[in-house]
């Protein structure tokens, strides 16, 4: 509407005749005839204001009008609405609503990968917040809208007659349409800043939501929400409302199985929810076995596929970032650094972090705090993209297992295993947190790489693994060893590994006769070449062995020969512990308190590394375990506590809370419940549950 009609409303409702409002307004009857036709669109502030007066309009309309005439253009007839429908089964994103109905104003940007329900949730807020923006509700469609500026005055009542020719004109018309309203817009699929800055309601009483691939971070002001996929529970819950619940509960392990193939990506599961829905006959595991086989392109329902937003992100992206990303599906795991990369694509680090930034930017990796994940459909998407490349897969294993190394080193080497030297740098936090998140991808590292032929690159990182493993006891290392085997190339790397692998076999899963029978096959293996730099080792595990088996006499002369052959102070004083392990195993506790005291007290002068502090806390732990066999609980204690503090600053978090239990132990055979329980409470906070329930059910009894 313009001025003009504006006026002619408020005259018509005041009951006056053109001539009547000429004489109250003292305005002349050929221009108020003028400004009602349209011919005259921006009257003079003096004109304008006789004219309010006469109307004796309220402040509302008044200042509608005063603004019609400054702009000589179009006012909202009334509230204005464009918003489609909401979806009424979306699930999970409870706390993301909330943010956004807290909002009255500004501006929120909704990111995130293609397919995690942007537009959905973009729309259930607008519903939402209704009652709080009278003057209206829009969404345009930004991907393929042109002009959509033209199209935001339309559904705002813009006829086209009234449109300004230019976009500087259209926009002052916007702005002003704007003012003094409550109107929430929701731009969706915006692709950039300048988008949203010509388009965003930033005026006050206005709240724009925006739905964006990419997280927009050169705006200002904004909120940012992050969606990705919904938790495991939320995403049932979407597939339970599509194909019903009676379905679901039918064949749980399917349904979960078909959640985690989608990713927990809101667009995927209501494809295969409707999918699954249209076949009422079909099981979920057939649903399942398809995906496993298709990948992507058994997601498809009707018009509704997964893969099509996936390359429209890709597709704008510069040729080095589309690289990267399709190498992206050799990756072992989900994370990714620049450094990785840039051995994958062959190029440079600099080159690697540009597309990496690329690829965040429009949601198809992840930020953590020490580089990139990828994650769900994503990963499927770039393993179909995947190009084969056997020096792109050679360079990523070569690098993973370099770095390996680098990282393993720090955590102390134990005889013949010092022969592997890094070649790289690294500080002791940033090795643990690598070793910590890669521990459980190794066996399909080291297996990846034997298949590329990279036997001593295996052979080095697997060795040079041998303490952390034992900081980091897991049966994830049999495999790992037992894959390790086939690459040694030399004597000393097959007694190392074959060492390694009885320790495993002993202390970890409990098979001493399997021990055992590795660890004879190390020494005659040792006797052979020559090779006796580890054999002392070979021989310390197995009269651990030879005591599981309940053979201590035969552990016991293992175990000193083992001490003979033990070439590093450091290593010798460790078999001394194990000694006293024997001794008290055999009915002598004293002489296993007085040998681990000695030791303990030997280690103390110098233990600094991370081995040397795990020899001095092993040696401790065991002294507490024999003073509270010895009848010595108060002792006990004091081990235990110098024990739990050496491992907090080694940082060995399992093996203090052996110490904290054990601790616990000794406080309860001394009388002390209260202080037992507290060691109970902090092991679990360090998030050794098992034990505090074991502590509990024991207080029962």
């Amino acid at each position: 509407m313009t001025f003009g009609d504006r006026l002619l409303h408020h005259r018509k409702n005041a009951g006056l005749s053109q001539e009547e409002l000429s004489e109250r307004s003292g305005v002349s009857v050929r221009a108020i005839s003028d400004m009602e036709r349209g011919r005259a669109r921006s009257p003079q502030r003096r004109t304008t204001e006789a004219l309010l007066n006469a109307l004796e309009l309220g402040e509302r309309e008044r200042e509608e009008l005063r603004r019609l005439a400054r702009t000589g253009r179009v006012a909202l007839p009334g509230p204005v609405w464009s918003l489609p429908m909401y979806v009424a089964d979306l699930v999970g994103r409870d706390p993301e609503l909330f943010t956004i109905a807290e909002k009255r104003s500004g501006l929120v940007v909704v990111h995130g990968a293609a397919g995690t329900g942007k537009t959905s949730l973009a729309v259930r807020a607008a519903h939402l917040l209704e009652e709080c923006f009278p003057d209206g509700q829009l969404l345009i469609e930004l991907e393929g809208s042109k002009p959509p500026l033209r199209r935001l005055l339309k559904d705002l009542g813009v006829h086209a007659e009234h449109l300004p020719d230019d976009v500087a004109g259209q926009t002052r018309l916007y702005r002003s349409l704007l003012a003094g309203r409550r109107l929430l817009l929701v731009l969706d699929g915006a692709s950039s800043e300048e988008e949203v800055r010509a388009l965003g309601a930033n005026v006050p009483g206005c709240l724009t939501i925006v739905t964006s691939r990419r997280r927009l971070a050169g705006l200002t002001g904004a909120t940012w929400i992050r969606l990705g996929g919904l938790t495991a529970e939320a995403a049932a819950e979407l597939l339970a409302s599509i194909i019903g619940p009676d379905r679901v509960a039918a064949d749980q392990q399917a349904a979960r199985e078909l959640v985690e193939l989608c990713g927990r990506s809101p667009l995927a599961l209501r494809i295969a929810g409707n999918r699954l829905a249209s076949r009422p006959r079909w099981p979920l595991g057939h649903l399942v076995e398809q995906i496993e086989e298709r990948h992507l392109a058994a997601l498809t329902a009707g018009d509704l596929e997964v893969r099509g937003p996936f390359e429209v992100s890709l597709a704008h992206l510069p040729d080095h970032a589309r690289l990267v990303f399709r190498r992206l599906g050799l990756l072992i795991g989900t994370h990714v650094t620049a450094e990785l990369a840039a051995e994958l694509a062959g190029i440079s680090v600099a080159a690697a972090e540009e597309a990496l930034e690329e690829l965040t930017d429009v949601s198809l990796l992840d930020p953590d705090d020490h580089g990139y994940s990828i994650h769900g459909l994503v990963r499927t998407f770039a393993k179909d993209l995947t190009d084969a490349d056997d020096d792109a897969s050679r360079r990523m294993l070569a690098w993973l297992l370099e770095t390996t190394v680098t990282a393993g080193v720090l955590f102390g080497q134990t005889g013949d295993a010092r022969r592997v030297q890094a070649q790289g740098h690294m500080d002791i936090a940033t090795a643990r947190r690598w070793l910590d998140d890669h521990r459980d991808l190794m066996p399909e590292i080291v297996e990846q790489a034997q298949c590329q032929g990279l036997h001593d690159e295996v052979a080095r990182a697997v060795i040079a693994l041998s303490h952390y493993a034992a900081i980091e006891p897991s049966p994830v290392w049999e495999r790992i060893y037992r894959a390790a085997l086939a690459c040694t190339r030399e004597p000393w790397q097959e007694i190392v590994v074959l060492s390694q692998l009885g320790w495993v076999l002993f202390d970890v899963v409990g098979r001493p006769a399997d021990a055992l029978e590795v660890l004879t096959r190390a020494a005659q293996r040792a006797e052979e070449s020559g090779e006796l730099g580890h054999i002392g080792w070979v021989w310390l595990v197995a009269a651990a062995s030879h005591s599981g088996l309940g053979d201590l006499d035969e552990a016991e002369r293992v175990c000193l020969k083992a001490i003979e052959w033990m070439r590093e102070p450091v290593d010798v004083l460790y078999a001394r512990s194990v000694l006293g392990v024997l001794w008290q195993r055999m009915n002598r506790p004293q002489a296993a308190v007085a040998v681990h005291t000695d030791v303990a007290n030997e280690l103390r002068a110098f233990a600094s590394t991370t081995y040397e502090l795990s020899a001095l806390g092993r040696t401790l732990w065991w002294l507490g375990l024999a003073l509270t066999d010895a009848d010595r609980p108060d002792e006990a204690v004091s081990a235990l506590t110098e024990a739990e503090q050496v491992y907090e600053r080694a940082q060995m978090k399992s093996w203090r809370a052996r110490a904290l239990w054990h601790r616990a132990e000794a406080h309860r055979s001394a009388g002390r419940i209260a202080e037992s329980d507290e060691d109970l409470k902090t092991l679990r906070a360090l998030g050794d549950s098992s034990a505090y329930q074991h502590h509990l059910r024991d207080s029962r009894e």
